[in-house]
């Protein structure tokens, strides 16, 4: 049933993802093509602000999300009751909050923007913000019953509502860009998209699990599931992720412009959408890790992750090499087509460098996630914040862009060691040394991919006059040359073995569903 769950999960993520990474791809297109680079890097920047403020939440979702794995096990719905009703209480206490620090900040903002090279009015810059504002309080008053479906192994029901919504979205920005050229009215038809999805979701819970209403919850239920302990535990976590991940925009900006923090983001976009659309595999299968930490009886746990963990490198190989090898082509030759849009290669390398450490390290994460023991990798989040703001100043200074990314890059080492030992100590229950070794001989299996498809790739493109067949051929190289070496390294180890009989096991599924169709 777990595996029926996940691949449904799965096949409704990825076909929905693929179609909503290429819409994004056109709309971003066409608003390069009406509207300016700067409005890019207003949006990452005020991202970035919220990101602050929304150290509020704690990581309240995450600890929620792990006690309802747990409740769910053993079918527990009056207590499945009393964590969605604390999830609510406490999102809007943080909404309240969001709202004031957000208009507390907003005073700041001239500070905050000091050296940036500004072409628009202020009324126009706060417009945006309060915008922004308005989109962060709108997920915490409406998104908090998706919890429901992720928990169940229903995630296929929002991704749908959240397709769904998304395409009409993606369709009624681009009329806006085409026709108004207005950015304002662009970032109102993404709110409001926001909301209905919420909404619609929001309905759905209520209409599937009828069972599972409000309940009034006391300080009792609050301290008997010892939320302010596991709370205390995630805020430094929570404080260190969040200026891992959200300091890169207001460095660059400060340091930069607003313009260079929108070209940065055209890149991250390639790297980010590539990573949402794998990550979206594993998002699906969430729920079946949580099942497998908190089923005492299953002994499939630790083989589900050797699997999980050789399916994660073989997906960060073909995806790092191909981002290496192919972005500049794309978007100089098939996307954006201005050369004043591209960045030195140093920064590229060091942008899929930092996807490769994120793609290893996420089946990790969800496991993590499911786990709890946010202490433990605590001090390894602070590091990595403290690494990252530290080396992306001071090489930024030098190095300019590409500094800031192998600041970004090297406090991202840090949280993959604490996904690591929190692994290995609480599940595995050994020590994550060899685990390390096997992670840097995958490095330098990452670059044995990418220089022989530079090679092959220069001596190929010079009997080939099509940009387009150009790009398409090195793309390909990529990924068979990845391949290659995955295939020749993880062939005969153990890992490989259980990651077949798996995949065997979701072929049989597939074929049992697609005959069952037929018949």
């Amino acid at each position: 049933m777990r595996i029926r769950n996940s691949m449904k999960n799965m096949i409704y993520i990825y076909a929905c993802t693929l179609l909503i990474v290429i819409l994004n791809f056109v709309v971003r297109r066409v608003f390069l093509d009406v509207l300016t680079v700067d409005y890019l890097g207003y949006d990452g920047l005020f991202a970035s602000i919220f990101s602050y403020l929304n150290l509020s939440e704690m990581g309240i979702a995450s600890i929620i999300t792990y006690h309802m794995y747990a409740e769910i096990a053993t079918e527990n719905t009056l207590q499945i009751r009393k964590l969605l009703s604390i999830y609510k209480l406490i999102y809007r206490i943080v909404a309240a909050f969001v709202l004031t620090a957000g208009l507390i900040v907003s005073f700041f903002l001239p500070l905050i923007l000091m050296n940036a090279d500004i072409h628009d009015s202020w009324r126009f810059i706060y417009t945006i913000y309060f915008l922004q504002l308005a989109a962060t309080l709108c997920t915490y008053l409406l998104a908090y019953r998706r919890i429901l479906f992720v928990t169940h192994q229903r995630i296929y029901v929002c991704t749908s509502v959240d397709t769904a919504i998304n395409i009409v979205s993606v369709i009624v920005r681009m009329i806006i860009l085409l026709k108004l050229r207005d950015y304002i009215a662009y970032l109102i038809v993404s709110i409001v998209s926001n909301i209905l999805s919420n909404l619609i979701i929001s309905y759905l819970t209520r209409r599937d699990y009828p069972e599972i209403t409000r309940i009034r919850v006391t300080r009792e239920d609050m301290k008997a599931l010892n939320l302010g302990h596991e709370i205390k535990n995630m805020m430094a976590t929570k404080i260190a992720g969040t200026i891992y991940g959200a300091s890169d925009d207001i460095i660059i900006t400060t340091m930069l412009g607003v313009g260079m923090n929108g070209i940065v983001s055209n890149y991250r976009m390639i790297s980010s959408k590539l990573q949402e659309f794998i990550i979206s595999a594993f998002s699906s299968i969430q729920a079946s890790i949580g099942n497998l930490v908190y089923d005492r009886d299953s002994d499939r746990g630790i083989p589900f992750f050797k699997a999980l963990d050789l399916a994660g490198f073989l997906l960060a190989l073909v995806s790092a090499s191909g981002v290496m090898c192919v972005s500049q082509e794309f978007i100089l030759d098939i996307w954006l087509k201005k050369e004043s849009l591209l960045l030195p290669y140093g920064f590229l390398v060091a942008l899929s460098l930092n996807l490769f450490i994120a793609l290893l390290g996420n089946p990790m994460t969800y496991f993590r996630n499911s786990l709890g023991h946010f202490e433990t990798d605590r001090n390894y989040m602070i590091a990595a914040a403290a690494v990252n703001v530290i080396l992306s100043i001071i090489l930024g200074l030098t190095m300019g862009i590409t500094g800031v990314m192998i600041g970004t890059v090297a406090g991202h080492l840090f949280i993959f060691m604490g996904r690591c030992v929190v692994v290995h100590k609480y599940f595995l229950q050994k020590s994550p040394a060899g685990y390390y070794l096997l992670t840097l001989s995958r490095f330098v299996m990452l670059g044995i991919s990418v220089t022989a498809t530079m090679l092959l790739g220069r001596l190929i493109r010079a009997h080939i006059g099509s940009v387009l067949l150009a790009f398409l051929v090195k793309g390909v190289l990529s990924v068979v040359i990845s391949l290659a070496i995955f295939l020749i390294t993880s062939w005969r180890t153990e890992s490989f073995a259980i990651l077949r009989e798996y995949g065997s096991k979701v072929w049989s599924v597939i074929r049992d569903k697609f005959r069952n169709k037929t018949a």
